[in-house]
Order: C-alpha cells, then structure tokens, then sequence
C-alpha cells in the first residue's frame, strides 16, 4: 500500500503529461527516430559539459517528446527545441545556449523556442521522470531487504541497495535514447 499511496500523484500527473508513443509516425513529418536518438545524444553531451542535474536532462528530453507530440517540428528547428528548455536552478546563460549550437541560433530565436514550448506545454512544467519512479521503486525495494535480495538475485548481482541503486539509474539513462521506451 505504501508504494501506491506514495505514487498516486505521480502516476496520475505523468499520465497528463505524458507525450504521444508514436508522434514520430503520427505527427512529425521531417523529425525520425534516429534524429530523435541524435538530439537527445547531444542533450546528454550538453548537460554533462554544463554539469547540469540528470533530473534536468530527463526533464529536457520529456519536454522535447510532449512537444514533439503536439506540434511538427522541422528538422532545422529540433536542436533548438532541444536546446531552449532546460529548468536548472542555475542554468547557462541563453547565450552558451546560443553558442553550443555553433552560432546557428541567436539569443532571441532560443528566447523565442522557449515561449513557444512554454505554450506548447500550457506551462506545465515538472513532470516525473523515469528517475522519480525509479527512486521511489528502489527506496521501497530496499526497505525490504527480502525483496532487494531478490531483485539482485534476478539481476544475477550479489550488490549492496547502492549498486542497485545505481542500476536502475543506468537502465533509466538508457531509456532517454530510445525512442520505443515511450510505450512503457
């Protein structure tokens, strides 16, 4: 009970916020898959250079998927989409923005993207990620000694609830590139 008590806000707000499974083949006329697994590769090159949170990069990467599955996007526009919202506490100047991007947009068009996302996304902002669910599965998990014992069992790993911890972070980290992980 306590996992379903805990995570009923959660669950009920990520199915809200939740991006379209297939926007790629149903909404998006020149963004595909791969460019997708390309933008979200350099999301992840971005954040690690401006040591940004990896709540932020999964925040990122969801609202680029929600935007994505509202509006269609042109091929020349998807890093700026990718590059114009990132919800740190402090983060790179719009300029750095402007200047990872090679130069190819200036401060105003980054301004720009990101009251466009903004509107895109009614300002609703914070959704969970896969990160929230998989902190809250691993702490209850790892209440529970027998369960946790179990998990890395399952896992063929004799590991500590840290080392599971971190696990399930990868696997997490691994779902951000994959476009069909939006199903699950």
């Amino acid at each position: 009970m306590v996992l379903k008590e805990g995570a009923n806000p959660n669950i009920h707000m990520e199915k809200k916020r939740r991006p379209m499974v297939n926007y790629i083949e149903k909404i998006q006329n020149d963004v595909t898959i791969t460019m997708r697994g390309i933008l979200v590769d350099w999301l992840v090159e971005v954040a690690e250079e401006y040591e940004l949170l990896s709540d932020t990069l999964r925040l990122s990467v969801s609202y680029v998927d929600k935007v994505l599955s509202i509006n269609p996007v042109s091929k020349p526009m998807l890093q700026l989409l990718g590059v114009s919202k990132y919800e740190e506490n402090s983060p790179p100047h719009v300029e750095e923005f402007s200047f990872i991007t090679d130069n190819t947009y200036c401060k105003a068009e980054v301004v720009c993207m990101e009251a466009e996302v903004l509107k895109a996304l009614n300002f609703e902002l914070g959704n969970p990620t896969v990160k929230t669910f998989s902190r809250r599965f691993t702490g209850i998990a790892c209440e529970n000694r027998k369960i946790c014992k179990l998990l890395f069992v399952l896992l063929y790993f004799q590991a500590s609830s840290l080392q599971f911890e971190f696990m399930s972070y990868y696997l997490a980290e691994l779902s951000l590139l994959d476009y069909y992980c939006l199903k699950l």
